[in-house]
């Protein structure tokens, strides 16, 4: 009878501690390679071919976004009525500020045709070039005043034009919401009744300009003769549009409220001009200076 015990092999039991005494192969890994240098990138640059790649494929992308723009700016902008109110020569400006300061001496007024064409063809006929340059005049002419007295500082440019800006938004919103309430309908467009609001920078300039040479007294004489002109050039100017023709049936209905509109926009412009030019007055003539004995 065989007593031979059969001896079962253990079970591997799992090492504690990795033998690291014999060097192992480890498995081959791919490498990262490395991506094109600077260099490789100046080289595909100064390429001719790849250059003038660039420089077709940049105009055309050029072209595209100008005639992208040109097609959809009309939309929001109205580029081709804005150049219509530049259009102006020397001769129109000089006799615009001619009838501005003086308009008591013009016997022609007349309406003008606002649907197209230059602003040259009629002396009356808004523009938008002589109130941007009285705008940005008016800041200067400011500051020079404020600078003689003493009270100039870098920030009074900004307040100054800021101020100036937000009153004429604030007259045009006015008057636009006046004639949503009475209900008159006129020819007059926004551009419009911008530039005829922005003449009064013209009359503001002299106001300014009397008070640094004239002081106090000087700045009251101009204020009250520049007011009695940009009244009386208005009602003479916008009359032939606000009001309507005494040959039509309009005349019959809303000819008082045409009238209180066409005072409404005269008389505002001295109430503005005040507020903005009021502060660069002197105030009282000071007394004159005496050498006191020591």
């Amino acid at each position: 009878m065989d007593f031979n015990v059969h001896q079962r092999s253990a079970p591997s039991q799992p090492e504690l501690f990795e033998d690291t005494s014999t060097p192992q192969q480890q498995p081959n890994r791919a490498q990262p390679q490395a991506g094109p240098s600077f260099q490789q990138y100046g080289q595909y640059i100064q390429d001719p071919m790849v250059a003038n790649m660039a420089m077709q494929y940049g105009s055309s992308l050029a072209t595209s976004g100008k005639a992208y723009v040109e097609q959809n700016l009309d939309r929001y902008i109205p580029v081709s009525r804005v150049k219509f109110y530049f259009a102006v020569t020397t001769d129109y400006v000089v006799h615009k500020l001619i009838l501005l300061l003086f308009p008591f001496l013009n016997k022609e007024w007349g309406a003008y045709n606002n649907t197209g064409g230059e602003p040259t063809r009629h002396l009356n006929s808004p523009d938008l070039y002589i109130p941007v340059m009285g705008f940005a005049t008016y800041v200067v002419a400011v500051a020079v005043a404020l600078g003689n007295q003493g009270k100039f500082t870098p920030e009074m440019l900004g307040l100054t034009a800021t101020t100036a800006f937000v009153w004429l938004m604030i007259e045009i919103g006015v008057v636009q919401l006046a004639m949503y309430l009475i209900s008159v309908t006129t020819d007059i467009k926004i551009f419009d009744l911008a530039s005829f609001s922005g003449y009064k920078f013209v009359h503001m300039i002299v106001c300014v300009v009397c008070t640094m040479i004239l002081g106090s007294t000087g700045y009251y004489l101009s204020f009250i003769y520049s007011s009695a002109a940009i009244v009386y050039f208005l009602i003479c100017t916008l009359r032939y549009i606000i009001l309507p023709d005494s040959t039509e049936d309009r005349i019959a209905r809303g000819s008082k409220r045409r009238n209180n509109l066409l005072l409404l926009i005269a008389f505002i412009q001295p109430l503005i001009m005040f507020w903005l030019t009021h502060h660069v007055t002197y105030g009282p003539d000071p007394p004159p200076v005496t050498k006191q004995s020591l």
